[in-house]
């Protein structure tokens, strides 16, 4: 391309012989979807040139052009050894769908949208797929578009992945502006996987995002079946394997170590696909409220305590005979 190699050269000549071999070395001009990018090998080179010689980029150019970090040509990121571990009936399949959107399978799918009830592997298959990616994947914060701080917000990735949209719910501003990212990503052939509570069809959305969220690949995620003996089964393993009186987990009792046993019950029974409201019922709690946090007080508790985490996976397996 005589015109990309003339545009780099008068580039060169613009910011001096110096910079330019900081900057400009192993740089290529290529053309994508009709718009010239400047591709550098080094993230840090491509924050230098915007920032000190972005007058110099426009006049070599013509106009403005998209530099990005990543070199034509790059090696495919290996694929991470480890696999989600999900429990669901459709686990399998949901695992080979989310690696081949990933990898940019199958053609013209650019949206795919994971839905599913909380705990059942959502947020655990969007790090996967951000894994697989590697650096060509962009997390979009979701929470930053919500609180109105994403204006000019479009990714430059391949891969765009948000987590949550639920929490767009009665937000028209932020909605909008997903909207506007979606499109954006849409346009350049790129793709977006998101994930949401339940399924956006039933979710309070307006019917533009809804529009778009249906328009992809919907992929439901399923929480693995409850236990066939039954929260009190789970109760009975998790006192015996603690060492707490099995009656106190169903009363009002404080004591730190029965609290915390309470807790895991609460926390194995919400992964094991207990609805909240028969826990909370179980527990003579007067709201869910206590259950989400009782799963999250568990997910720290398990990330720094093996033991603690050996005592949940032991009350996921309790059976018709524990």
């Amino acid at each position: 391309m005589p015109e990309a190699r003339e545009a780099l050269q008068r580039l060169r000549e613009r910011i001096g012989p110096r910079a330019a071999a900081l900057w400009l070395e192993g740089a290529r001009v290529v053309r994508t979807r009709g718009a010239l990018e400047l591709r550098v090998p080094r993230p840090f080179a491509k924050q230098r040139l915007l920032a000190r010689y972005a007058a110099e980029l426009e006049q070599a150019f013509g106009g403005a052009v998209e530099v990005v970090s990543e070199a034509p040509g790059a090696p495919p990121v290996k694929e991470p050894r480890t696999l989600p571990k999900l429990e669901g009936p459709r686990a399998e399949l949901v695992v080979r769908m989310v690696r081949a959107f990933a990898k940019g399978e199958p053609a013209g799918a650019t949206l795919l949208l994971l839905h599913g009830p909380p705990r059942s592997g959502k947020s655990l298959l969007a790090a996967w797929a951000r894994k697989l990616a590697g650096t060509r994947a962009f997390r979009l914060d979701l929470g930053r578009v919500r609180a109105g701080k994403s204006r000019g917000l479009v990714p430059r990735k391949p891969l765009t992945v948000g987590e949550g949209i639920e929490t767009l719910a009665g937000r028209e501003k932020a909605q909008r502006t997903l909207c506007t990212i979606i499109d954006a990503v849409q346009d350049r052939g790129d793709r977006l996987l998101f994930t949401i509570e339940g399924h956006p069809s039933r979710a309070e959305l307006s019917p533009a995002l809804r529009s778009r969220l249906l328009g992809g690949l919907l992929v439901g995620v399923e929480p693995a079946a409850a236990p066939p003996g039954g929260l009190d089964a789970m109760k009975d393993v998790a006192a015996r394997l603690c060492g707490v009186e099995r009656s106190l987990l169903d009363g009002s009792c404080r004591r730190r170590s029965v609290v915390e046993v309470r807790r895991a019950v609460i926390a194995a029974a919400a992964r094991a696909g207990v609805p909240a409201g028969e826990i909370a019922r179980s527990f003579g709690l007067r709201s869910e409220r206590p259950v989400g946090e009782a799963c999250a007080w568990a997910a720290r508790q398990e990330a720094k305590d093996r033991r603690f985490a050996g005592i949940l996976e032991e009350v996921l397996r309790v059976g018709p005979g524990a």
